[in-house]
């Protein structure tokens, strides 16, 4: 064999230091710190490089084959409770690609699938090759029951039969805040319905801790986590108090986590899941347990507006599953939050998957992250925060404990919290909503409504403060849909000026910004051609009809005309005044009229809820 060469030879070796001098050098005087170094939501660091020297791996798991070898099931979910739909829904998805199915029952306030339809349903669906799972909600027993029913009365080797049941009693405890019977009676259900399932199907799980209500709710990457590990530790309890002892009770369960656009943490989280599940078994002294991870794309991440930029956040989720080793991912198609998904949407979220399998390789190799500086460090960090809140649910009496108490909920809410700041400061953009806008973009109109929620439905035996549904969205998409409102009561949109100073080279860039920001909260923005002297521009603003306005230009022009615009604004009516930028002079500007400034790293939201307000633009309003 010949000798070996390396892509580093003819390289002078570079250290740490060397680098940051050289980056030092480029950043002008910015703090390398603030500019090259940002944080998770779990106060974890994020280096702009990783190396040897601020690399933290776990060495227990060098040499390990992490994750799951060959591809993932590409699975969808059903809902539509017209039978026949879905039955012809589910046959098309298997046809183009799909090899696994996920039907969500009618349970409690939410609609599904009858149980009494699963010989429609899943007509034509070959059993033993395609895994069923099922989202029972709190009707488990009856779905459930009527599932392993049906699955009686097919002659199909029993062993072939895969997929899961997904009881989850306190994953749905936690997303609605009830039960039908109490917990301990639920949970005794749950264990009695899985030792049926293990003595026919040995290869059916029974139960499937979700914790995408968690994520919706505002979870970190380590508060999922640590909630996973303890409804574990709960599960593992409930089926040694009914004689399964650990072993057994692991072929029993599975874990799907919720996977949004963060590619990043979202591999580390997958990683890390796989390395805690095995550290809490063999705190049981259990070893070699394999549980099925899957991944479900989080609603959390996904828009209303602009529906079409959700296909590439589903990407980025599908991509960080696949990477971090999911055995089954479950991609929502763009248009969920709409209404009933197209066949269109279906397509495009399993094709998303196919590309990343097929085209993209990813399920060739078992762990395609294991080595790098980053991942390796990621993962073991988020693992070590994780392992730290499971420890915390678990001092606090455990999982159920802790929701009773609301200390998960007030945990998750202070996580959201966090979140919303930046989210309303734009330091976490969404594209298409808060970043780049488009307040005339044609709605989706080629699908159907979904099913209407139920409203009668029996009393609960066990009930806990319900988890909040937030979207990264929903704040600048409340506005949005006031001035949807607005267009629909008045034919036009709240509407802002844009005051122009000079030719087109000097307001561009703030004009541009300024569009973007109003039109993220559904204000049109009202362009208009650059002026050099005052009386044209107040002609314009009159001639424009808008009620406010904001001035755009650049330092030499706000010097040689800004504080006049502002004042020649006011006299012709303007209500209120804003600026594009912050300049050192603003309370000179404040004392020419100008009401407001607009800035990078000011809290975009507060300023446009505060206009649609001065606006009248309101969901009560009488237009």
């Amino acid at each position: 064999m010949g000798s070996s060469t390396s892509y580093t030879d003819g390289f002078d070796p570079v250290s740490d230091s060397e680098w940051r001098t050289l980056v030092e050098k480029t950043l002008k005087g910015k703090p390398f710190d603030k500019v090259m170094r940002s944080a998770s939501y779990d106060d974890i660091a994020i280096e702009a490089l990783y190396t040897p020297a601020n690399t933290s791996v776990d060495t227990r798991d060098e040499g390990r084959a992490e994750g799951r070898i060959g591809a993932w099931h590409i699975d969808t979910g059903h809902w539509n409770p017209d039978a026949k739909a879905t039955n012809a829904a589910i046959l098309d998805d298997l046809e183009r690609g799909a090899t696994s199915i996920t039907l969500r029952t009618e349970a409690g306030h939410f609609p599904g699938i009858k149980s009494a339809d699963f010989d429609t349903v899943l007509n034509g669906v070959f059993l033993d090759l395609a895994p069923i799972n099922l989202m029972p909600g709190e009707g488990f027993e009856v779905a459930c029951n009527e599932y392993l029913k049906f699955l009686d009365k097919k002659n199909i080797q029993q062993s072939e039969i895969k997929g899961t049941l997904g009881i989850d009693p306190v994953g749905v405890l936690a997303a609605t805040g009830r039960l039908l019977s109490p917990i301990d009676d639920t949970v005794k259900a749950a264990v009695s319905i899985a030792q049926t399932c293990a003595a026919t199907y040995p290869n059916l799980r029974a139960i499937n801790i979700d914790t995408s209500a968690y994520h919706l709710a505002g979870a970190t990457e380590a508060q999922e986590l640590g909630v996973m590990l303890s409804t574990l530790a709960y599960y593992l309890r409930a089926f040694e108090a009914a004689g399964r002892p650990v072993e057994t009770a692991s072929k029993q369960i599975e874990v799907s986590l919720a996977v949004d656009a963060d590619i990043y943490l979202n591999i580390a989280k997958f990683r890390a899941a796989r390395r805690l599940i095995d550290n809490l078994f063999a705190a049981c002294g259990v070893e070699n347990v394999k549980i099925a991870i899957n991944g479900i794309s989080s609603l959390r991440m996904m828009t209303v507006k602009d529906p079409w930029v959700n296909i590439l956040r589903a990407t980025s989720a599908c991509f960080s599953a696949g990477v971090g080793g999911a055995d089954r991912i479950s991609i929502m198609p763009h248009d969920t939050l709409i209404g009933m998904s197209s066949r269109f949407a279906r397509r495009i979220a399993r094709n998303v998957q196919i590309i990343l399998q097929e085209e993209s390789s990813l399920a060739v190799v078992a762990d395609p992250a294991a080595g790098s500086f980053a991942f390796e460090t990621l993962t073991n960090e988020i693992s070590e925060k994780a392992w730290d809140y499971f420890q915390t649910l678990e001092a606090a009496g455990g999982i159920v404990s802790s929701l009773k108490a609301d200390g998960i909920q007030h945990d998750l809410e202070a996580a959201w919290q966090k979140r919303a700041v930046n989210i309303a400061r734009r330091k976490d953009a969404i594209t298409g909503v808060s970043e780049f806008p488009d307040v005339h973009e044609k709605p989706i109109d080629n699908i159907e409504e979904n099913p209407a929620f139920i409203t009668e439905v029996p009393a609960a035996g066990e009930t806990v403060t319900q988890l909040p549904f937030h979207r990264y969205s929903e704040s600048f998409e409340a506005l949005r849909l006031l001035s949807d409102q607005c267009l629909g009561d008045t034919g036009k949109r709240p509407q802002i000026f844009l005051a122009n100073l000079g030719p087109v080279a000097a307001h561009t860039a703030r004009a541009t910004y300024a569009k973007n920001f109003f039109e993220a909260g559904g204000v049109e923005a009202l362009s208009s051609e650059g002026f050099t002297d005052t009386v044209a521009l107040s002609d314009a603003f009159k001639a424009s009809g808008a009620q406010v306005a904001v001035i755009c230009g650049n330092d030499s022009g706000y010097d040689a005309q800004g504080l006049e615009a502002a004042k020649s604004l006011k006299v012709v009516g303007c209500d209120y005044i804003y600026l594009a930028g912050k300049p050192a002079n603003a309370d000179e500007f404040k004392a020419s009229g100008v009401d407001d400034f607009i800035f990078m790293g000011c809290d975009v939201l507060g300023t446009l809820e505060a206009l649609m307000k001065r606006l009248a633009v309101n969901a009560g309003d009488e237009k």
